[in-house]
């Protein structure tokens, strides 16, 4: 579907105007073309509770006001038109919930767009990135436990040349191949996002396989993935697309073997390398 333009606006708890601290909760996309606007807020008001703690905090009337932004724009469609128009309902609001000015963006498919939009800003891909954080770490601190430091080197930069871009490796060593770990969440509800994150670590890998490092040599990606118990399915599955393009998958569980692996096998490496 051809793009078209279209605003976003991030939608925010304010409890001080004064003071200009916010948190994001919600989403808003006009796109005039398509005669497209519509807004999503969150179910939660965990986020505001973070940021501003319990004292003064009604969730019930929260949940009320950001009921009310959405039901707004409903009524108010027929009369947005313009960026203008936009603009004007924008600067009307007066209370705790505050919409910021709107900011261009290309519409592709409006409402994936805002549910993309949505997660990025308020929702899952903010958490998602924390786990992954938090996933990195837990893998750092079994490698520190097993005093591994001599034989891992961390925050590596190599080329995928079949895609003509860098790629970020949290960890890495040497045993015949230079083996480049990679954490990775296979935990996503939709089967078809595994699989496109599984494909796209594959072409990854098989590219890092076949095309050595200038200065590493050799490359194995290893992968060591987290599933989600409800999906028995997915494990298997992933194993199966990687291991034909050359990708090692290590499930977290059993991150035991990838470090008795490196105990036995890894090189002790040159820090100064």
């Amino acid at each position: 579907m051809k793009p078209s333009k279209g605003y976003y606006c991030i939608i925010q708890y304010c409890p001080d105007l004064s003071r200009l601290e916010s948190a994001n909760i919600g989403v808003l996309i006009f796109c005039p073309e398509r005669s497209f606007l519509k807004a999503r807020t969150s179910t939660s008001n965990e986020r505001i509770r973070k940021f501003f703690g319990t004292e003064d905090y009604d969730s019930s009337q929260i949940s009320s006001l950001k009921k009310g932004i959405e039901e707004r724009l409903q009524t108010e469609h027929s009369r947005i038109r313009t960026l203008k128009d936009l603009q004007r309902f924008v600067s009307l609001r007066a209370n705790e919930v505050q919409i910021s000015e709107p900011r261009p963006m290309r519409v592709c498919d409006p409402e994936k767009d805002l549910a993309e939009l949505f997660d990025e800003l308020v929702g899952d891909r903010h958490r998602q990135r924390s786990a992954a954080r938090a996933f990195k770490t837990q893998i750092a601190e079994r490698f520190a436990e097993a005093h591994l430091e001599a034989k891992i080197r961390q925050d590596l930069t190599v080329r995928v040349p079949i895609l003509n871009e860098d790629m970020t490796i949290p960890f890495g060593f040497q045993n015949g191949r230079f083996n480049l770990i990679r954490p990775a969440s296979f935990q996503a509800q939709n089967p078809a996002d595994v699989v496109d994150r599984t494909c796209r670590y594959a072409v990854q890998g098989k590219s890092l396989y076949d095309h050595p490092d200038s200065k590493l040599g050799e490359l194995q990606l290893i992968i060591v993935g987290q599933f989600r118990e409800q999906a028995p399915d997915a494990q298997p599955l992933v194993e199966g697309i990687l291991s034909e393009n050359k990708v090692q998958l290590i499930p977290s569980q059993r991150l035991d073997e990838l470090i008795r692996d490196i105990q036995q096998t890894g090189k002790i490496l040159d820090p100064q390398a």
